[in-house]
């Protein structure tokens, strides 16, 4: 179990440090996270995998998993096939009139990091999937966070409403500290690897006056852990 997850994040950094060299905005932090995910301590006693509760939105996972094998050969996926079945898969958001719209077409695994079966308090490496015509809604958090995008593809709108880009397999999404975001797929689903700096003190929040509006922060209730999670 804790080789198959070594060689995900192993893969995962030696690709961010591969989109460095192309001078990639986020060069900088391309190269932190490689670092972090290389430095991870592997002696630790792995966390098992809890048995899966009902995760509604792993009904998208075949599909999304098809269109990442017909984007072609990719080290990352091919890594992915050891593990994706240790993957811790939750919702881990309360429901709410910010939850509501994608709850139910959403699921996250952290395989490392504070809540991942490999136990971290510097790096989070774990899978996000999304299912289709679905908008994870609009938020920001104080940590820095990059996707990678394995299959699928979707809409990032970045630091204002008017300003969304299409990302496809193979990209990168680079989220700036507190940089507010939202991510919104079309026919196909989303499979997408993500990392984050692991910081407890950087929960994901949301305006009390809905999405791209202004209003006071509002953190979003959790189920079942006590840090915040990437998205």
């Amino acid at each position: 179990m804790k080789e198959a997850i070594r060689r995900f994040a192993e893969t995962v950094a030696e690709m961010y440090l591969a989109k460095s060299s192309l001078n990639y905005a986020a060069q900088a932090e391309l190269e932190e996270f490689a670092g972090l995910l290389t430095a991870v301590d592997w002696s630790a006693d792995i966390q098992p995998t809890p048995p899966a509760g009902r995760v509604a939105g792993l009904r998208h996972l075949p599909d999304a998993l098809a269109a990442a094998y017909a984007a072609g050969d990719c080290p990352v996926l091919d890594a992915l096939r050891l593990c994706i079945g240790l993957t811790p898969w939750e919702t881990y958001y309360a429901r709410d009139a910010w939850s509501a719209p994608f709850l139910d077409d959403f699921a996250s695994g952290e395989l490392i990091g504070p809540s991942g079966t490999v136990k971290n308090r510097d790096i989070s490496l774990g899978l996000f999937l999304l299912g289709p015509d679905t908008t994870y809604t609009e938020h920001a958090h104080a940590s820095t966070e990059i996707y990678y995008v394995l299959g699928g593809g979707a809409l990032w709108t970045m630091g204002r409403a008017d300003n969304a880009k299409a990302f496809a397999p193979g990209d990168l999404v680079y989220t700036a500290p507190d940089q507010r975001h939202d991510i919104r797929t079309g026919e196909r689903p989303l499979l997408a690897a993500w990392t984050w700096k692991a910081d407890p003190g950087a929960p994901s929040y949301h305006r009390s006056g809905g999405p791209w509006q202004d209003g006071a922060q509002r953190f979003p209730a959790l189920v079942n852990r006590d840090l915040q999670q990437a998205g």
